[in-house]
């Protein structure tokens, strides 16, 4: 249930960023801020805890060489097999990478 709910979140985000998208040139499409091949990377269920907020949270990390793209509001990292994963930043911890 906790991974429908994530896979909502991702697709909820992907679909805005992609209307905000339509009718742009390549001019207008946004460019990474930065990319490169991830070292490690915490991608949290749901955003990550603030000091003094209780509960619990589940992490995950892509497998170490995916791309990454940092973006303005979010990143995006692609594994070499699987999914692409998107996470709005307060979404993961632990970024670390070697950029192009």
């Amino acid at each position: 249930m906790g991974m429908d709910r994530r896979r909502f979140s991702v697709v909820v985000v992907a679909s805005a960023l992609s209307s905000l998208m339509v009718g742009c040139s390549d001019r207008d499409t946004p460019q990474p801020l930065a990319k490169g091949r991830l070292e490690y990377v915490t991608i949290w269920h749901r955003p990550v805890q603030r000091p003094g907020e209780t509960g619990s949270n589940n992490g995950t990390s892509p497998e170490k060489g995916s791309r990454v793209e940092v973006y303005e509001n979010f990143i995006l990292v692609t594994p070499r097999k699987g999914p692409r994963v998107l996470a709005p930043h307060g979404w993961y911890t632990d970024l670390s990478f070697v950029k192009d």
